[in-house]
């Protein structure tokens, strides 16, 4: 999930660029077939991604994880690519699009605005090339590099600002950053949360190696320059910055003077922990192994997480280094906290909150095709005190998700209210599959009912079905009309992933109407329920090596409309009859809201409701093999459209979620048979059973019905 890797929680100093970390937030618009998420904001409320159509390449999209909504941001130039590289808080993309030439430009896109180019070192519209690679919180500040030609090696860094005036002639907005050496090539890959820094990397007098830089913005619009700061090296001949904190704090990597490997650093201005050559540029060392790279900062720079290799497997694992552990596993961070990992193994931290509770990054996970999913690590800190009268909540204990599989479980639970409205058919398709006078007691007077039905759906999750009903019918109009009216108790449970379950328990009341117009062959009927069922939903997830649940507590309503037409003995063959049938069938069933209580990671679902559309064509029979026992049977081809299973919340203190949902088309084929046991003359048992391919029917379905007329 694209949103996995944000939340209100994480607010990172500067986005980070986490290239394929989320995937599958929903369905693209427009066709779109592939699509994965490069950066998130820093309040983690907004991500941007990539996908591509057949027929007009690379595009981006922006997941808004609050509202659970995703939109298409389209393309400058129509069927050329147009990607987003970061986002800000407010949601403002930046990144770059090609024009016809196949030239890069750089842009910037706000849902109210569109885009909006920001040109090269040329003007607008002028010549050269350019690209956007990180945006401010605010979106007013955005770094990148550009030229004034299409030559590559004229490339410098840029800061462009929004409303600015003192910047280049021909592009007042945007700002040129110098480098390590005059002329000598710079690019711009990050930028602070508050826009004063920018991080990047600059090649030195005739381009033989590269360092990080760090640029300060304090005067840019005052004067139009910006101190650019070679953060030089660990001894080696290469470094580069991959993040940088509100106040100036830098991170990333270097070589060393050793032929192999290259070192985690943090750089601190007027620092003393480095090398006698750099004491400023701080070597975090690795866990073990030959290599170590920094990858995000907090907001204070007190704490950084990024990826190493260890002395045993070469392995690459997640690292987490403040001052008082230096770098650490985060494995052993959560393992400190009670989490185990068991033999997960945590490859990679790209993002940590600013008081550093919350990391996130990329675990191996051998169920996913790509062989890695996004994680989310969690060890929650005392919230400050909010003084008289106030209230911090409750602190949520440690715990570590595996995103891609915990995902799979919020939409299994979100798929108990689809088996809600599927629970809500037993009673039709069960003991009411015919028409009340198609039962054989005489007509012209008062009748009573009583039955029970058990179902099974295996449709991956198995679900059982039971029930007992009773009611009362009479007849009118000479006995050319019959109306029952009844009540039940149903009880169902579904089986959910991790040991999960789904319980519902509720009653609901039948009602049904016969019509059978004096010398017309034909039978109507038309059959109603409404019901109420309570569920308990029972989700299990994956936290490190071992299991932890989250419960929820709902109440859902289902309504459902039956109306049909039999064919009464249309035709026979020997001894049978045979009735062709037409039914249509609506329902609704509503979920309400709810909120998980337990758990590491207890999510909100929001109110589901889920309609569907149903069309029974069928052809039953009937042989009566003695005066008091009938046998009949039936067959018929369903086709249902309607609402398909979603889950849409909030995983608590993290994310949105909006899983599934659109529309579903499904055709299946049922058949059953019954047997009617004329107990006296106004007295009939009857046994049914039925089997059907996967569909909203159960695939197995049994009743048992007692009819007498008073």
């Amino acid at each position: 999930m694209a949103g996995l890797l944000g939340s209100t929680a994480l607010v990172m100093p500067t986005p980070a660029h986490s290239e394929g970390f989320f995937q599958n937030i929903r369905e693209l618009p427009s066709a779109i077939t592939w699509h994965s998420a490069v950066a998130v904001s820093g309040n983690g409320r907004y991500v941007v991604g990539e996908g591509y159509t057949a027929d007009s390449g690379y595009r981006s999209f922006l997941y808004d994880a609050t509202t659970g909504t995703l939109q298409d941001i389209g393309q400058i130039i129509e069927n050329h690519q147009t990607l987003g590289y970061d986002v800000s808080d407010n949601g403002a993309v930046v990144g770059s699009f090609l024009d016809a030439d196949a030239n890069d430009f750089a842009f910037r896109w706000t849902s109210g605005g569109g885009f909006e180019k920001l040109g090269t070192f040329a003007g607008i519209d002028a010549g050269g090339i350019s690209s956007a690679s990180g945006v401010s919180r605010d979106g007013k500040r955005i770094v990148g590099w550009a030229s004034s030609t299409e030559i590559h090696s004229d490339v410098r860094a840029f800061v462009w600002v929004e409303g600015a005036t003192t910047g280049l002639d021909a592009n007042p907005q945007m700002y040129k950053l110098g480098g390590r050496a005059p002329d000598a090539l710079t690019l711009g890959d990050d930028i602070s949360g508050n826009g004063m820094f920018a991080v990047g990397w600059g090649e030195g007098a005739g381009g033989s190696t590269y360092h990080a830089i760090r640029w300060n913005l304090a005067n840019l619009i005052a004067d139009g320059t910006a101190g650019a700061e070679d953060l030089g090296v660990l001894g080696g001949s290469y470094s580069r910055a991959t993040d940088v904190s509100d106040n100036g704090l830098v991170v990333g990597w270097s070589t060393l003077s050793t032929p192999y490997g290259v070192h985690a650093f943090r750089w601190t201005e007027n620092g003393t922990g480095g090398p006698e050559s750099n004491p400023q540029m701080e070597d975090l060392g690795t866990l073990g192994g030959a290599s170590s790279e920094a990858l995000a900062v907090n907001k204070d720079g007190s704490i950084i997480v990024g990826v190493s290799d260890d002395d045993e497997s070469y392995l690459e694992h997640a690292f987490r280094w403040t001052r008082e552990t230096g770098m650490i596993y985060v494995s052993d961070w959560l393992l400190q906290a009670g989490v185990d990992v068991g033999g997960h193994i945590l490859s990679a931290a790209t993002g940590v909150s600013d008081n550093g509770s919350v990391i996130v990054g990329m675990m191996r996970d051998d169920d996913n095709p790509s062989g890695e999913s996004p994680f989310i690590a969690r060890v929650p800190v005392p919230e400050p005190d909010p003084g008289p009268g106030g209230d911090p909540g409750p602190t949520p204990p440690p715990g570590v998700m595996n995103v891609n599989e915990y995902n799979r479980t919020l939409y299994d639970a979100g798929y108990a209210g689809w088996a809600g409205r599927m629970v809500a058919n037993v009673p039709l398709t069960g003991a009411h599959h015919r028409p009340m006078m198609n039962y054989p007691t005489q007509a012209n007077g008062v009748c009573g009912w009583t039955n029970g039905d058990i179902a099974h759906y295996d449709d991956g999750r198995d679900t059982g079905v039971s029930l007992a009903e009773a009611g009362l019918c009479g007849d009118l109009l000479d006995g050319t009309m019959r109306i029952g009216l009844g009540g039940g108790v149903l009880h169902s449970q579904q089986d959910l992933m991790n040991n999960g379950d789904a319980d519902l328990d509720g009653q609901y009341a039948i009602g049904e109407l016969n019509w059978r117009p004096e010398g017309v062959p034909v039978l109507f009927s038309a059959t109603g329920l409404y019901g109420g069922w309570d569920a308990d939903i029972h989700r299990g997830y994956s936290n490190g090596a071992a299991m932890a649940y989250s419960d929820g507590d709902t109440d859902m309503r289902s309504g459902i409309l039956r109306l049909r037409a039999d064919w009464q003995n249309a035709f026979s063959l020997g001894s049978t009859g045979f009735s062709p049938y037409l039914a249509y069938t609506w329902g609704r069933t509503t979920v309400d809201a709810y909120t998980e209580t337990g758990g590491p990671f207890p999510s909100r679902f929001d109110e589901q409701v889920v309609t569907t559309n149903e069309i029974r064509l069928g052809l039953a029979s009937s042989t009566e093999l003695t005066s008091a026992i009938t046998l009949r049977g039936s067959m018929e081809l369903v086709h249902a459209t309607g609402d398909a299973s979603r889950a849409k919340g909030q995983v608590v203190g993290l994310y949105g979620f909006d899983l599934g949902g659109g529309s579903f088309a499904e055709t299946w084929v049922r058949a059953g048979a019954d047997i009617d046991l004329r107990v006296t003359e106004n007295t009939v048992i009857s046994l049914s059973g039925h089997a059907a391919t996967e569909g909203l029917d159960a695939q197995i379905s049994g009743a048992a019905r007692f009819q007498v007329l008073f």
